[in-house]
């Protein structure tokens, strides 16, 4: 019960690891599951569970970086969500995603910091 936020690229992952968040602790996930196995739980359950928590994101990242064209860039998005929270600027995050994507081009990097500003802007609107 220490941690400060729990992020999560699947929404059933977040939930295994709330005993570890501590009591205003953030969570922060993308509301698209990864049905992989038989008994998945039911959405809405999963969704209701995040959702009564005091502070939760849960944002259809997937949606967002497939909008700016860049369906891969979910990770970056949910990162974007989490900024604020997180004890680094955004210019060092920016920094840090132009370095890793530099190799594979200006477009992808400019995708991928799209991807950050709009996560960043979405949780935004939810926190606010």
């Amino acid at each position: 019960g220490k941690a400060d936020i729990i992020i999560s690229v699947e929404p059933m992952e977040l939930l295994r690891y709330l005993p570890y968040l501590k009591e205003n602790g953030y969570l922060v996930t993308d509301s698209n599951p990864f049905v992989n196995i038989p008994n998945y739980p039911d959405l809405d359950n999963l969704y209701k569970e995040i959702n009564s928590k005091k502070n939760s994101i849960l944002i259809d990242a997937k949606k967002i970086a497939k909008e700016l064209g860049n369906s891969k860039a979910a990770n970056i998005v949910l990162l974007g969500a989490a900024s604020a929270l997180l004890p680094l600027s955004d210019e060092s995050l920016q920094k840090a995603i132009k370095t890793l994507f530099k190799r594979k081009g200006e477009r992808i990097v400019n995708k991928n910091l799209d991807a950050f500003n709009k996560g960043k802007e979405v949780a935004t609107e939810i926190v606010s």
